[in-house]
């Protein structure tokens, strides 16, 4: 089994560069937004190594899994307080470029103090800071060349820059993992820095007219974009829907380092789950525009439920470290169609004035499902183990992919008008 997972990173770059010259080879886009897509690549390769691999560092240096429930919850509450914080800003003062850049430096400080102590308070605290300055900013990633987009008639083309990530967020997690198991997780702080660092360097380099002043300065409030999210009908029920979604997937992949690590894995496996679930976001992401226009929104997003079921019924099944390798194809699948339909939509459908800020609250209340089943399903690991968390995660997909079905194929005519 050993053999088997340690020869799959020989194939994996070979096999990025055929998807990419097979799947994004023949896509014709504006040549002004290849800085966005290597914006995401980069993006990406510094969070895995951040928001994918943390839980599995404090447990090598010695957090117990309470412990590690205690972090997870500190790092999904700090990301929720930042995608709403930032968000604000953004659409407050225009300024998504200055505010990733500022997050980035706060980033590149938190990642050397890292080498200063392993004390339980102080990688709290680098962890909150995490959350809070980086991961609160992945809905302005989106939006800044999403609105660059917009402006441009090339809304359907956000799978083409945003699959860019998930190239970045792949090879980093098997890079990662190979260098982790052959140095050692010294080299993790050192890692994320120059990962960040990258990252600063290519935003700096975008021009503002690339993206940074999409829109004039207007004066509003977070309780005026959630007003819009309430009275938005199909804002409000895309929402609800992708909060139950993202409650099971952040509840278990939260504590995935200690899933694989409880059924005999290293970082190393732990990589190449990140890397299995990142290539099948390529398919997707790079056949959004025609997937958008065969299918309406809810149908991807019932698809993206039934591809979690069989996924999280096959790991139950065969219970190893390959499984959960494997399978993360299905999750990547999921992923790719679910970001496809919801973040699309709620940009389309919020009103003008406050796109920018729908989107990151839209974020920040799923992200809130982050938040409460951090410690619901670090209770579960804690007191029972994998096997439990995930059995309940998969009874919530079934019971919601039902509801889900019933309402889809009783009325097929749900779009921006009617939900």
């Amino acid at each position: 089994m050993n053999n088997l997972i340690e020869s799959i990173p020989s194939l994996c770059y070979h096999f990025f560069v055929f998807v990419y010259h097979n799947m994004w080879g023949g896509v014709t886009i504006n040549t002004k937004y290849t800085k966005f897509k290597i914006f995401m690549f980069t993006y990406w390769a510094m969070m895995l190594g951040i928001a994918g691999m943390y839980t599995m560092y404090i447990a090598e240096v010695g957090f117990t899994k309470k412990q590690i429930s205690i972090a997870v919850t500190i790092f999904t509450i700090s990301t929720f307080i930042g995608q709403n914080f930032f968000g604000y800003l953004a659409d407050r003062f225009k300024c998504i470029k200055k505010l990733l850049i500022l997050a980035n430096i706060v980033g590149i400080i938190v990642s050397i103090a890292l080498n200063f102590s392993d004390e339980t308070w102080f990688i709290g605290i680098l962890i909150f800071l995490w959350g809070f300055f980086l991961y609160g900013t992945v809905p302005l990633s989106d939006a800044w060349y999403m609105g660059v987009l917009e402006a441009n008639g090339d809304g359907n083309k956000f799978g083409v820059i945003r699959g860019m990530g998930s190239i970045g967020y792949g090879l980093s997690g098997v890079l990662m993992g190979l260098l982790l198991k052959h140095y050692g997780w010294g080299i993790y702080s050192w890692y994320i820095t120059v990962s960040t660092f990258i990252t600063l360097g290519i935003i700096l380099s975008i021009d503002e007219d690339d993206g940074g002043t999409i829109i004039q300065r207007e004066d509003i409030s977070m309780r005026e974009a959630f007003e819009q999210i309430i009275k938005t009908k199909p804002l409000r029920s895309i929402v609800i829907i992708v909060f139950i979604y993202n409650f099971v997937l952040k509840g278990i992949y939260s504590y995935l380092g200690v899933l694989v690590m409880d059924f005999g894995g290293g970082p190393l496996s732990l990589g190449l789950t990140y890397f299995f679930d990142a290539t099948p976001e390529l398919i997707t992401f790079a056949l959004t525009s025609k997937l958008l226009d065969r299918y309406e929104n809810r149908d991807l997003i019932f698809v993206a439920f039934i591809l979690q079921i069989i996924r999280l019924s096959l790991i139950l099944v065969f219970n190893s470290p390959v499984a959960i390798i494997l399978l993360g194809t299905l999750s990547g699948f999921a992923f790719g169609l679910l970001a496809t339909a919801y973040k699309t939509f709620i940009y389309e459908v919020a009103p003008d004035k406050y796109k920018v800020s729908c989107l990151s609250l839209s974020e920040s209340i799923i992200g809130l499902s982050g938040v409460i089943s951090a410690p619901v399903f670090g209770f579960l690991f804690v007191k029972f183990d994998g096997h439990m968390a995930i059995g309940i995660g998969l009874l919530i997909y079934v019971l919601i992919a039902l509801s889900l079905g019933i309402r889809l194929y009783g009325n097929k005519k749900w779009n921006k008008k009617s939900a």
